[in-house]
């Protein structure tokens, strides 16, 4: 399996472009932090917002289920991949060419890598 440059996906992906993939709503606003229903955990309360997401320094958190992280996480979670395939996934559904890695001698393969 090629490597996947996951250090430069971090910086590709933005927080807000995984929650528009997701259908998500925020029902709170304050700067660029947004807080609505927890797509992890499936809050559906009309009133709920226990999820909060800083779009600004991309990173999100559930107070309710204790998840965490940053884009890639939250793909991840939600879609319930593991990283290298929620990535892949992530990207193809973004219309974006996969950031891989060369490996030392220039050709790809390997394990995925997290810097």
């Amino acid at each position: 399996m090629p490597l996947i440059d996951l250090r430069r996906a971090r910086g590709d992906v933005r927080l807000a472009e995984v929650l528009d993939l997701l259908g998500w709503v925020a029902r709170g606003r304050a700067g660029a932090q947004v807080r609505g229903p927890c797509p992890v955990h499936g809050s559906e309360s009309a009133t709920s917002r226990v999820f909060s997401a800083h779009l600004g320094r991309g990173v999100w958190h559930c107070f309710r289920c204790g998840a965490s992280g940053n884009a890639l996480d939250l793909w991840a979670r939600v879609t319930r991949r593991g990283l290298y395939e929620a990535v892949v996934e992530l990207y193809g559904r973004l219309g974006r060419a996969v950031p891989w890695l060369q490996s030392p001698r220039g050709k790809e393969g390997g394990a995925m890598s997290d810097p």
